[in-house]
């Protein structure tokens, strides 16, 4: 049970590596943030390794702010067994990323939380285009009524109680990042609770599993390669998982994703932003590959060519 009253929460690490010298930036990190973050470390850059850290205790609970330049992070199994420590870690950003972890690849979306177990390997793989912010709940274990990871990050884009749990814990983020520490305690004792609900709740209607596809899917409509097999890694589900949330209305994943890149490139061609740019970079950044098929489908769909539209 989470204790009803919260003592003051304290700065247990706060700093930056900015002001520091190429490599002892990185070494510092790793001295001072790597064993209070309990055995997390990330890649050695090839430049210079620019980060602000502050690390919070909030009595039941702990938690950090981290902001790293975009260099993918782990905790492997000799890390584990160095420093041992079986605490769940939320994690939340509001940009998507990766992490590899209890045998699969999650895509996680911007501003959904994801549930870490610590005494198990994972990799934090970022975008190298991206500095990465993330914010890290720690949580003992038993203060959770079960620990099934791997279902509550399930859960957390499929349920009303995932949705919920969302936004508190972007809450939680801003009300740290605002410095207003005295109400957050009290917030992450309600994010816990939230973490219970998420597992304890019935599966989502349909209707809100297809709108976290969605959602999910339109995040990489400009990538040509992407799949109902991505879309299903993202969601932590089968591919059949998929066509079934899309069947259910009446439409497939394929006949869905083509038009929402049609869509979209609709709206660029008609965006006074884009009217300097071809029309094979607004076929490219609608997830076509090939101009000409590009052409073809939004005659198809649209009844005119793609140049009318300017």
């Amino acid at each position: 049970m989470i204790a009803p009253s919260h003592p003051p929460a304290s700065v247990t690490v706060q700093g930056s590596t900015r002001h520091l010298a190429r490599g002892e930036d990185y070494d510092y990190f790793c001295d001072v943030v790597a064993p209070v973050y309990v055995g997390v470390r990330p890649d050695r850059p090839a430049g210079v390794f620019a980060a602000d850290f502050a690390l919070y205790d909030f009595g039941a609970t702990g938690y950090g702010v981290l902001t790293t330049p975009p260099v993918s992070a782990q905790r492997d199994r000799s890390a584990i067994a160095r420093l041992s420590d079986d605490a769940l870690f939320l994690n939340f950003s509001r940009a998507p990323w990766v992490v590899e972890h209890l045998g699969r690849r999650w895509t996680v979306p911007g501003g959904v939380p994801f549930l870490l177990d610590n005494s198990m390997p994972f990799r934090i793989v970022v975008d190298p285009r991206r500095t990465l912010r993330l914010h890290s709940l720690r949580i003992p274990r038993g203060l959770l009524a079960r620990e099934d990871v791997v279902r509550i990050d399930e859960r957390v884009r499929a349920t009303a109680a995932g949705a919920v749990l969302a936004a508190q814990a972007g809450l939680l983020a801003t009300v740290v990042e605002e410095g207003r520490l005295a109400a957050a305690p009290a917030m992450s004792d309600a994010v816990v609770a939230l973490l219970d609900a998420v597992d304890s709740s019935e599966d989502a209607p349909s209707a809100d599993r297809l709108r976290v596809a969605q959602t999910s899917a339109r995040e990489r409509l400009g990538d040509p390669t992407y799949s109902v097999d991505a879309l299903a890694r993202a969601m932590g589900c089968s591919p059949r998982t998929v066509q079934s949330v899309f069947a259910a209305h009446g439409q497939t994943f394929a006949a869905w994703l083509r038009d929402e890149r049609l869509q979209h490139a609709r709206a660029l061609l008609v965006d006074p932003a884009w009217q300097g740019r071809t029309i094979a970079a607004v076929a490219a950044a609608s997830g076509f590959a090939d101009v000409s098929a590009f052409h073809r489908a939004f005659r198809a769909r649209f009844g005119c060519t793609p140049s009318s539209l300017r």
